[in-house]
């Protein structure tokens, strides 16, 4: 039978309209469920940083880690590391690190919430392990750069056995006071300390130095533990010499 040119385009229409009844709403489930998708990943899945080993990712493991930095090898306990990334071994651009005072103890689920505190009085000691090509060292660069711009150039006595320098106000170091201790003959442990430092999370120190192999080594902990600075400077000293002593030959 012969088909009428009319009956086949209205045909065509009907079956047109059939398709477009359920094409709609099916292309606006797939559309809300996509949506729906991307909140809940954006929301409660890993960030870029996770993905990346760079967001903060404590664990409780004693597994050794082998890395380099800056071609210099060190062993590390996985428990001290404060990011994944630095658990792959290998080479590292830079290693972060944390321990608990009063002791320097590495990372456990029991003292979590201390590790992640950063109230005034926060135990936790960071400290961090990268090249360093400058040509000075940090007692360098104070004797030759800040000691003179102090309004105490010979120093006064500071508190803790500590020698303490402040700077005049306007040169950018208004909140910031220096001490100074000789470590030995040859070197000079220089800590800058906030005065007050942020107004919820109070004042820090910080020491920047070098390991014997010219890696940069830099610590922080907060000023209301600068009673015990000697035992921080000794004790991350001491941590960062056993991971370079324990690393393969």
């Amino acid at each position: 039978m012969k088909i009428d040119q009319r009956d086949a385009d209205a045909a065509l229409d009907s079956d047109v309209h059939q398709r477009s009844s359920w094409m709609m709403p099916a292309a606006l489930i797939l559309i809300t469920a996509a949506i729906g998708v991307g909140v809940f990943i954006y929301l409660a899945g890993p960030t870029v940083q996770d993905i990346q080993g760079t967001a903060p990712s404590p664990t409780a493991s004693a597994e050794p880690v082998d890395l380099r930095v800056d071609g210099i090898p060190f062993r590390i306990p996985a428990y001290y590391t404060e990011f994944r990334a630095a658990r792959a071994g290998g080479d590292q651009d830079e290693v972060d690190l944390h321990v608990l005072l009063p002791d320097l103890h590495p990372w456990t689920l029991t003292d979590k919430a201390a590790f992640e505190s950063n109230s005034p009085d926060a135990r936790v000691v960071h400290f961090t392990l990268k090249p360093d090509h400058q040509a000075l060292t940090d007692d360098q660069r104070f004797e030759r750069a800040l000691r003179p711009q102090t309004i105490n150039p010979d120093g006064t006595p500071g508190p803790y056995g500590l020698t303490q320098f402040d700077f005049p106000q306007g040169l950018g170091y208004d909140d910031v006071q220096i001490f100074t201790a000789p470590i030995d003959a040859k070197t000079l442990l220089i800590l800058r300390c906030d005065k007050v430092g942020d107004k919820e999370f109070g004042p820090s120190c910080i020491r920047q130095t070098r390991t014997p192999d010219g890696i940069g080594l830099t610590y922080r902990f907060k000023r209301a533990h600068l009673a015990e600075w000697k035992a921080i400077d000794s004790g991350i000293t001491k941590l960062v010499a056993d991971f370079r002593a324990a690393a393969p030959k």
